[in-house]
């Protein structure tokens, strides 16, 4: 009999071939919209065949049970890069435990610029608030770095969350975690110079891909932190010149981790330790 290790990390999941509900199903036609200056589109999610690997760490905090309990449900989709999970108040009909992709909350100001709240990979989840009846977010959800996670319809969670259990107690940790990454960030972004909240946010996007090489422009972070593009090329460019990390055009490459944690904020090993200390209470 299969333990329950070799169950997580060996499932066979069939191929399926339905489109995220959020998109227009109408042929493969792209839906978008433009808000506050910034165009903001639906993209089919791609499902695809599972890799045999489980390394979402939530999901392997599950006991067998409520795992297997689980399993049916879970399909594997690929995930690219710029992809608005969630629209602006849009309602949540399924729930991504990120894999090997990266995803944040962005919240977009009246003046088009933008900042984001939340960082999340294989740590976690996306689409809490439909578990918990939040009504719907007030930001978008969109993909960093393009990669695999594993979705399910939102209303199983909540059924196995309302169950109580493991589930139940495995979610709250988790939430008080984003709650503690929220509150720090909000600290981060009004006390810490550029340079740091950079080295803060590059660690945290290479804890969650665990690749040296991170495909991420200038823009782009500049559109996630909430600044000019200016200042993360001055940010890029000094740390460079320490050694700490390369880049070419749309790709950062990490060459020592200890020099950007020297640089980087009191925040990300506050958020580091937020993060583990959910993941290690008893289920």
């Amino acid at each position: 009999m299969m333990n329950e290790t070799e169950s997580k990390n060996n499932f066979q999941m069939k191929n399926a071939t339905a489109t995220y509900r959020g998109a227009s199903t109408a042929g493969i036609h792209q839906s978008s919209q433009e808000v506050s200056g910034i165009c903001r589109a639906h993209k089919f999610v791609k499902p695809v065949p599972f890799n045999g690997l489980l390394t979402n760490k939530l999901l392997t905090q599950l006991p067998g049970e409520d795992f297997a309990r689980l399993l049916p449900h879970l399909e594997p989709v690929s995930l690219s890069c710029g992809e608005d999970l969630y629209g602006f108040e849009e309602g949540i009909r399924a729930i991504y435990f990120p894999e090997t992709a990266v995803i944040s909350h962005l919240y977009v100001m009246e003046d088009g610029s933008t900042t984001t709240a939340t960082v999340i990979g294989r740590d976690g989840l996306v689409g809490l608030s439909a578990v918990l009846d939040a009504g719907t977010p007030s930001y978008y959800t969109q993909v960093i770095i393009g990669g695999s996670a594993l979705r399910v319809e939102a209303e199983v969670i909540k059924e196995a969350f309302n169950r109580g259990g493991a589930m139940q107690r495995l979610l709250l940790s988790y939430m008080n975690a984003r709650l503690a990454q929220l509150s720090q960030r909000a600290v981060c972004n009004g006390r810490h110079k550029l340079n740091e909240r950079l080295c803060t946010w590059l660690l945290m996007i290479h804890d969650r891909t665990g690749d040296e090489q991170l495909p991420l422009t200038h823009e782009e972070i500049g559109q996630q932190l909430g600044v000019r593009r200016a200042g993360i090329t001055t940010g890029c460019n000094v740390l460079r010149q320490s050694g700490a990390i390369s880049y070419r055009r749309g790709r950062i490459r990490i060459l020592d981790r200890q020099k950007l944690e020297a640089a980087a904020c009191e925040c990300y090993h506050a958020l580091t330790q937020a993060i583990e200390n959910s993941l290690s209470r008893k289920r």
